[in-house]
């Protein structure tokens, strides 16, 4: 399946949460991530290490942000403008070896994929920033939500890489004490950097993960 056939199937389906701005919606977990929950001697409320990042290959913030996570012992998986692919494909089969989070930054084509296959693994949406530079040539307007502490999340748009550094930070994010604490109360904190070299206009990037009852 290509992401041009999941949107098509996919339709008004698609979550409220993949729309900029939109309340999240809650995510319950499947039956299959609950069973995996109560059978592994290793679960517990917390959400496990970041072992997938999907990147958009065509830009150089993306590439810096998968880098980072990979020097972290995530595996990079390039969209190739195509994330269905990878969900219906390689990155599922990964993520079934690999449990844990799964990072990105994207276009938002490719992001409102990833959230909506990422819900039918049970993933709820733990972080999602938006890196908007539609209104300015010269700097970046990065909107930021998440339930957990988001100091440390702004405080990577300090450096002079912020791809790199927002990454280092998400690998680091505390789980929050429920699902429908990620989902339905959501910090907002805004940052304004100045636009990186080749930055296409909008990316968002986002954190999926299974987070314990």
């Amino acid at each position: 399946m290509n992401r041009r056939d999941f949107l098509k199937g996919a339709g008004a389906a698609i979550v409220p949460a993949a729309i900029p701005g939109a309340i999240w919606a809650s995510a319950p977990l499947s039956a299959a991530s609950e069973r995996a929950l109560e059978s592994s001697p290793e679960a517990s409320p917390t959400i496990g290490p970041i072992t997938a990042v999907v990147f958009d290959n065509r830009y150089a913030d993306c590439q810096a942000f998968a880098d980072a996570l990979a020097r972290r012992g995530a595996r990079a998986f390039a969209t190739n403008a195509d994330a269905a692919q990878l969900w219906y494909g390689p990155l599922r089969a990964h993520v079934a070896q690999h449990p844990g989070r799964v990072a990105g930054l994207t276009t938002y084509a490719d992001f409102s994929v990833s959230q909506a296959c990422g819900r039918e693994l049970g993933f709820a949406q733990l972080y999602e920033g938006e890196h908007d530079g539609r209104r300015s040539r010269a700097h970046l307007a990065h909107r930021l939500r998440t339930a957990a502490d988001d100091r440390e999340i702004v405080a990577a748009f300090a450096g002079a890489s912020w791809a790199a550094q927002l990454a280092d930070a998400l690998s680091r994010l505390s789980a929050p004490d429920s699902t429908d604490a990620a989902i339905e109360a959501p910090r907002l904190a805004i940052v304004t950097t100045p636009r990186s070299m080749g930055h296409p206009g909008y990316l968002n990037s986002w954190l999926l993960g299974v987070v314990g009852a």
